[in-house]
């Protein structure tokens, strides 16, 4: 007779990490069920040569299976052209991080022709933990009462006040390292001392400061500038997406699931592909039906309670697919909702470079790949709300050596004259980047492909998201900004990123499964308990309401905290009907 374990949590990332730790630490007997296999961490490559990888880490695409990705850019002086980004699943295109990537020919989705999306994910213990850059910041009061400031959609059903001291516990478990923001719309955390500012970064901070008032700070990271619960501190090499494998910056594999299976309340089934939630007579959750990744054998994992954390699209794709008699749209669908109101954050960028800056003397210029950043300026009070568009838009600040010579001005240049020219422009580039929170329509959504199917015979999701005429106004609000904040400091612009981002590059996908406590409008209640089925707990980002414009992991990870808490006071009850 197979084992009945207390909770089966599906996912290893951010909130099936939490919801792992928290559950064993609180007496349940878990099953962790994850798709990928061995341990990212333990194969790190950002420290080799480029000329060690592949084709010297000019990466060579699945073209069977890659689509290509228009986006225009803008030069200085040429005017706008389109650019080309061929996508296979590999979400930089480097061979650094290659590995962490699930790619199209495996884990197949579709989309519209004419309305491409990135569908970035990666399958292994500790999901996109292991590639995350870190950045770690606390959505301000705002953020979760948008609808109270600007009238547009709904307010999340919790607030700032209640999940400010669940940011403090997860910050002190996690290890956070950053400043004073002075902002109470990206509110300072319970932190680590936070990393120095970069030559560039400083020289842009403080004509920031003078011209318009404003306060740019090093980005708060989970990334540790001390040694922090036997973790070594970082040693700023600035390729947090690449791995890091002193364990410096926070991964599930490193910091949730050594705890758990210390408890011995763990056990851990890798590389099962889980398919669709099983249901007893009464229509709870019993269980999940999975597929070895490899030998194709079918099985099942059973348990008292189900946590769906696979990630916002693959947790609804299992539950759409998760059809019976008493859920024939899917389980815990009777609202309709899950896979509707996919949300992710709209990108921009601008580029420069600080004529003065020419001919530097390289130094050691350490730093985080993105090293500061700006709160956010617009729509945060009645005093800054734009007539363009809604919502507001964190501004990331980078610069010096770490970020290469770029491309040499005028491009006339060969041999031992590029050589010198690229050696006298290296280390004077300067970025600002932009990450907006986009809104919900009912035009973006993901549901199952009635005709493709993955390599284990699971439908495919098909994923139908585009940027609107809002996001087009903040793509064009934060070049605005961009090319000010540059030429305040003496800079020069090079050019800008002239349209929104691909939908899914932002890697932020979020609220197919929203919270709420109506059932006829929400998948999940406040406790991200499915409405229809109790013991069914979402624990990712899919019951996000807005996207924010931080990323969303730290706020993953402080919801799957709470949730997991209040779910664990129920293990102690050994009242598992819930």
């Amino acid at each position: 007779m197979p084992k009945i374990y207390d909770v089966v949590i599906v996912g290893s990332g951010a909130g099936g990490g939490m919801f792992t730790r928290i559950l064993t630490e609180a007496g349940a007997q878990v099953l962790l069920v994850e798709a990928g296999g061995h341990n990212i961490d333990h194969d790190i490559r950002h420290h080799q040569w480029p000329w060690e990888h592949r084709y010297r880490n000019v990466y060579q695409p699945d073209e069977e299976y890659a689509v290509r990705l228009p986006v225009t850019q803008h030069t200085v002086g040429q005017g706008d052209r389109q650019a080309i980004t061929t996508f296979d699943g590999s979400a930089h295109n480097s061979y650094y991080n290659d590995h962490f990537w699930a790619k199209r020919r495996d884990w197949k989705y579709t989309f519209p022709q004419d309305k491409p999306y990135r569908w970035v994910r990666v399958r292994a213990i500790g999901g996109k933990t292991n590639c995350w850059d870190a950045n770690t910041g606390r959505c301000g009061p705002y953020i979760w009462k948008p609808a109270s400031y600007d009238g547009f959609d709904v307010d999340w059903p919790v607030d700032y006040d209640e999940m400010a001291p669940w940011y403090s516990k997860v910050e002190r478990m996690i290890g956070v390292s950053g400043p004073d923001t002075q902002s109470i719309d990206f509110p300072t955390g319970d932190w680590l001392p936070p990393i120095a500012m970069r030559c560039a970064e400083a020289k842009l901070a403080a004509a920031v400061r003078k011209k318009f008032g404003l306060h740019v700070f090093s980005e708060p990271k989970a990334a540790i500038t001390r040694a922090f619960n036997g973790r070594p501190t970082c040693h700023y090499c600035g390729r947090c997406s690449n791995g890091c494998d002193p364990g410096s910056k926070f991964t599930t594999a490193g910091v949730m699931l050594p705890p758990a299976f210390a408890t011995g309340r763990l056990t851990l089934l890798s590389n099962s592909i889980v398919s669709r939630i099983l249901t007893d007579a009464e229509g709870r959750a019993r269980g999940v039906s999975y597929v070895d990744r490899y030998t194709l054998q079918e099985g099942e994992a059973l348990g008292r309670v189900v946590v769906l954390a696979a990630s916002p699209i693959e947790t609804a794709r299992i539950m759409l697919n998760s059809k019976s008699g008493r859920f024939p749209d899917g389980i815990a669908n009777s609202s309709g909702q899950v896979g509707r109101n996919l949300v992710e954050n709209v990108t921009a960028s601008v580029h420069g470079y600080f004529p003065d800056f020419r001919n530097r003397e390289v130094t050691n210029d350490d730093g985080w790949s993105t090293g500061v950043m700006m709160a956010p300026v617009t729509n945060t009070n009645a005093r800054n709300r734009s007539k363009n568009f809604l919502r507001s838009y964190t501004l990331d600040i980078g610069g010096g050596f770490g970020m290469g010579g770029g491309g040499v001005r005028g491009g006339a240049y060969f041999g031992m004259a590029y050589k010198r020219e690229a050696r006298a422009e290296y280390g004077w580039e300067i970025s600002v980047a932009g990450s907006g929170e986009a809104i919900r329509s009912d035009e973006n959504y993901m549901d199952l492909d009635p005709n493709v199917k993955d390599v284990w015979g699971i439908p495919a999701a098909r994923i139908q998201m585009t940027f609107g005429e809002n996001e087009q106004a903040m793509v064009k609000d934060i070049i605005d900004w961009g090319v000010r904040l540059i030429e305040a400091a003496g800079g020069e612009v090079i050019g800008w990123q002239a349209s929104p981002s691909i939908p899914g590059g932002q890697i932020t996908e979020q609220g197919t499964c929203r919270m709420g406590q109506d059932p006829r409008k929400f998948v999940t209640n406040a406790w991200a308990q499915c409405h229809d089925v109790p013991n069914l707990v979402i624990g990712d980002g899919a019951i996000n309401v807005t996207p924010a414009s931080q990323n969303p992991t730290l706020t993953i990870l402080a919801l799957a905290m709470r949730n997991a808490s209040h779910l664990s006071e129920i293990v102690r009850r050994g009242d598992l009907r819930i």
